[in-house]
């Protein structure tokens, strides 16, 4: 039976699982917006991946009854929705999101939230009395009306951009899309949408979801804040020795927050660095933002692990140091 998914974001990472999605031959629903929208619902979208410099494949995604480009979602009509990943901006609102998507959301449906950050049911695996410290306004209130074994959670290991509208360049795939299923009750589902992801991508097996976004979301931390620190791309990070000690130190003060909660890490920092610098020529997205004019979302990014660490009573002094240092900087560009 073929399934329908909706990728709500057209950025570089939706743009890259429509063209793994459709390959696995699921009816795709493509939600962009402005230049974006017009672009690729007139000509198409472009989409080349390449390992560093080597072009590996090509996609070009034309609009047709295979993969819908809208621009609002009631233009979806009469169509079961089986599949939903956000992956929209982190600083965008989840809380508005998941009021748009509600009335497309059925009993089986899984929802993918965007792990660039901790999401908001991540939370559930701190003991009790943690979780009674957790802001429920802020943490909970998108689920008020929707069934929270259908979260699904996912990371995106892999370095992308989009070039211009209707063109995305995705220059390195390091993990690709590890997923696993929060709740046991969509095990089954879940193993098939990693089936369809690794017709065309990396999609491994997870043991520990919690961990694994954890992990990621301190990865997008570290990379971003010293990016903008040094104002440098990949290869000129892996050349720069005071900048690697300053990314090793904030993975080992964030991993604390795992040892803390017997969360077991499965991939050390040394291993963590080594992976992300294997993108040589890669850009991190925060400093891309930041040279563009773009707001930046290194805030929305830092308070995820803040707000834990406060928690925990620990304090992450190292990267706070660091994190007002660029913040400063920030503040300065604007």
């Amino acid at each position: 039976m073929m399934q329908n998914s909706l990728i709500y974001g057209g950025g570089a990472i939706g743009s890259f699982l429509a063209a793994c999605l459709l390959r696995a031959n699921h009816k795709v629903f493509f939600l962009c917006r402005k230049k974006n929208y017009k672009k690729i619902k007139s000509e198409g979208l472009n989409i080349k991946v390449y390992n560093n410099s080597f072009l590996k494949k090509k996609f070009y995604l034309k609009n047709s009854n295979k993969f819908v480009v809208i621009e609002k979602l009631d233009e979806i009509k009469n169509e079961k929705i089986h599949n939903i990943f956000i992956t929209t901006k982190i600083n965008q609102s989840l809380k508005k999101i998941f009021k748009n998507i509600e009335s497309y959301i059925n009993k089986k449906t899984l929802i993918i939230t965007p792990c660039t950050s901790i999401p908001f049911w991540w939370y559930k695996c701190l003991n009790q009395k943690l979780q009674k410290k957790i802001d429920e306004n802020l943490h909970y209130l998108y689920l008020k009306n929707i069934n929270r074994k259908n979260l699904v959670g996912m990371t995106m290991w892999l370095s992308g951009k989009v070039e211009k509208p209707g063109s995305v360049i995705i220059s390195h795939i390091q993990r690709g899309f590890p997923i696993k299923e929060v709740f046991t009750d969509r095990k089954k589902q879940v193993n098939k949408l990693r089936s369809d992801l690794k017709k065309t991508t990396l999609s491994p097996k997870v043991n520990n979801i919690f961990s694994e976004i954890f992990i990621k979301s301190l990865n997008s931390l570290a990379f971003n804040m010293i990016a903008i620190k040094y104002e440098q791309n990949n290869r000129k990070l892996k050349g720069n020795k005071k900048a690697i000690t300053e990314i090793s130190n904030i993975l080992n003060e964030g991993d604390k927050i795992l040892i803390f909660n017997k969360i077991k890490i499965f991939q050390s920092s040394q291993s963590r660095i080594n992976q992300t610098l294997k993108s040589k020529n890669h850009t991190m997205s925060m400093l891309n933002a930041l040279k563009n004019n773009k707001e930046i979302e290194l805030k929305f990014l830092w308070l995820n692990f803040k707000k834990l660490s406060s928690i925990l009573k620990y304090k992450m002094k190292k990267t706070e140091r660091i994190y007002k240092s660029v913040e400063k900087k920030i503040n300065e560009y604007f």
